[in-house]
């Protein structure tokens, strides 16, 4: 009889690690193609003559709609085949419709593209959040997603940049003719990659025991998923919490457009500035987030989300301090930087308490039910309410039309720390529970 290799379940090999990087170079590209719309947005908004509604719609639900709701079908996708393959098909789509892109005339073509990029983005995150829980020990996945999560800072703080620097020499299209044709290539690559054994660094279990059914189809899957958030409050609250930062993340695609209109920056300058800040400030959020939220989780109760929730609590003032200060003065960068380190900090305690809470088999589409709580209601919601105010506001002139929407934004995302600690309430009634019946049963 075939026998597979016995897998040392208390560390990551090398081999998980060199996929985690390639992971992370992926996603890194990922987080470019998606914010490069944001941080060329006065020049799209001019070129293509748009509205800030429209604008907003571009960044928020035209791009999201798909993202989240194939996401939920690519989590599937992930939980039954080849999950680098799924990715790489996933990366060329995006990658060829990111080209696409730079060369749209108008407001119907340019979303149509932004349309079916989400839909290639969608695959990115469900398979490489399932891929990391099977290369990576429990108690190493915060501080592994945190790596993986370092995609985003310097993704999208990466495209400020490119956008600063790279935008007044080529212009903003031939920007997105280049990134399309890096990750068409890189897509060859991960098509090579094996895909790691499922469940391989979970506690292992009697070979004795029963074999619990897999959910075999849609019919069977999407009642399960419901049914594990409705048993476990600690995740329905986990996700709620999810929902709330990612509205004034969504309304963040319009910083750009704020900053020069109502805050006086001229774009080339701003554009590389809050990229550069955006990527040390965002890194060190996403690192640390992740590092810090194990380190919390093994020494105190309430485990990494609490972590989350004392962390934004404490930070929550300079987020709010960031729309008021004078750009002339210090307190303006530094608010910004705290706001970034901050939003920066989610990705690992979140979704690597997800994982925790989800069973093996469901992870997959799981995170993508959280993506889809994230961005459709999150930054589908952010993006599309700011333009919305934007536009309402500017018609009835009233002062910094832009700064007021984003403050309306901020305010939702001040929900976010309230529904953490709820959740790790309820994480520690699980842990204290499931110590009891250790007890009993031992």
């Amino acid at each position: 009889m075939h026998q597979t290799a016995a897998v040392d379940q208390t560390k990551a090999s090398p081999r998980a690690m060199g996929i985690l990087l390639f992971l992370t170079v992926l996603n890194i590209l990922n987080m470019v193609d998606r914010t490069l719309i944001a941080s060329f947005g006065p020049q799209i908004i001019a070129d293509l003559n748009l509205t800030d509604s429209q604008f907003g719609a571009l960044t928020g639900f035209i791009f999201v709609f798909f993202y989240a709701i194939m996401g939920l079908f690519m989590g599937a996708l992930a939980d039954r085949f080849h999950r680098p393959r799924l990715i790489a098909a996933g990366l060329l789509l995006w990658s060829v419709l990111t080209a696409v892109s730079g060369a749209t005339k108008t407001f119907l073509q340019i979303g149509l593209a932004r349309l079916f990029i989400g839909v290639g983005e969608s695959t990115m995150t469900p398979s490489s959040m399932s891929m990391i829980s099977d290369l990576f020990p429990q108690r190493q996945r915060g501080t592994a997603a945190g790596l993986y999560y370092l995609g985003v800072p310097l993704g999208a703080g990466g495209a400020f940049i490119v956008a600063g620097v790279l935008g007044p020499m080529i212009g903003w299209r031939n920007c997105f003719f280049l990134l399309g044709g890096i990750g068409i290539v890189l897509a060859g690559v991960l098509y090579r990659v094996k895909d790691p054994q499922r469940g391989a660094m979970e506690p292992t279990v009697d070979a004795s025991a029963p074999k619990i059914k897999e959910a075999s189809g849609w019919r069977e899957t999407l009642p399960e998923i419901l049914l594990v958030i409705k048993a476990n409050p600690a995740l329905a609250w986990t996700m709620l919490g999810a929902i709330f930062l990612h509205i004034p993340l969504g309304a963040g695609n319009f910083v750009m457009v704020w900053m020069e209109r109502e805050r006086g920056f001229e774009l080339a300058e701003i554009q590389s500035l809050y990229g550069l800040i955006y990527i040390i400030f965002g890194t060190a959020g996403t690192f640390l987030g992740g590092f810090l939220s194990d380190w919390y989780q093994s020494r105190w109760k309430g485990g990494r989300i609490r972590f989350l929730a004392i962390l934004m609590l404490a930070v929550a003032p300079l987020t709010l301090a960031f729309r008021f200060a004078s750009p002339d003065s210090p307190m303006f960068f530094i608010a910004l930087a705290f706001a970034l380190f901050s939003v920066s900090s989610f990705y690992g305690p979140a979704f690597s308490t997800v994982q925790d809470l989800t069973p093996v088999r469901l992870r997959g589409l799981m995170t993508a039910l959280l993506l889809v709580a994230c961005n459709l209601v999150g930054m589908g919601l952010g993006a599309l309410m700011t333009g919305l105010i934007s536009d309402l506001l500017t018609a009835a002139q009233v002062f910094e039309p832009v700064t007021k929407a984003l403050l309306v934004g901020d305010g939702f995302g001040f929900f976010a720390a309230p529904s953490f600690i709820m959740a790790s309430i309820y994480l520690e009634r699980n842990r204290r529970a499931a110590a009891a019946k250790a007890a009993i049963e031992a």
